[in-house]
Formats: C-alpha cells, sequence, structure tokens
C-alpha cells in the first residue's frame, strides 16, 4: 500500500496523539480517518464536478458585501430578531431543497 509522510511539530503531534486516543484509535488510523473525512467534505461540496469554483476568500469586498447585506435584512426585518419559527421554516425549506436535488 503506497504511504504518505506527515512531518509536524511538537505541539501538533501531542493533540493528534491525545485526538487519537479519545477515539480509540492509533495515530495513523485516526489521520487516516481525519483525512477521509476531509475528503469526503471536499467531494460533497464539489458535487463530485471540478468545474465548480473553488469558495472565494473573505477579501474587504466580500466582506462589505456580507455586512450590507445583514444590515439590509436587519432594517427589513424592523430591528427584530429571527424566531424560532422562521429559523425551522427555512430549515425546512432548505432540507427539502437537497433532498429534491438528490434525485
Amino acid at each position: 500500500m503506497p504511504s504518505i509522510q506527515l512531518f509536524v511539530d511538537e505541539p501538533t503531534r501531542r493533540r493528534l496523539e491525545e485526538s487519537a486516543s479519545r477515539h480509540r484509535q492509533d495515530v495513523q488510523s485516526y489521520c487516516v480517518s481525519v483525512l477521509q473525512h476531509q475528503l469526503l467534505e471536499d467531494s460533497l461540496f464539489t458535487y463530485g464536478s471540478a468545474d465548480l469554483p473553488l469558495p472565494r476568500p473573505l477579501d474587504d469586498d466580500l466582506l462589505a458585501q456580507m455586512r450590507t447585506s445583514r444590515q439590509r435584512t436587519f432594517a427589513q426585518s424592523g430591528g427584530a430578531h429571527l424566531s424560532l419559527e422562521i429559523l425551522e421554516l427555512v430549515r425546512a425549506e432548505r432540507d427539502e431543497e437537497l433532498l429534491v436535488s438528490l434525485y
């Protein structure tokens, strides 16, 4: 089986050992499972397509757009915070859209 060698500093090595121990795994198995998890997340993000762009880093322009959007939403709501009912409705709509996209 091909191998990959990692060189890490001492604090990172200790953290890996502690995390592996909490998961009842040796360090090698733990690192493989962490890498597999990250690769799965990456593949879910791209939906199997290399054509999708990588997410933009948070630069000043993007942060300004996010702040403007947040202020506009706050003004439209009259300064009221989102209620639990609205959050549950939005979550249900999002879940439905995700389920539909799977079929």
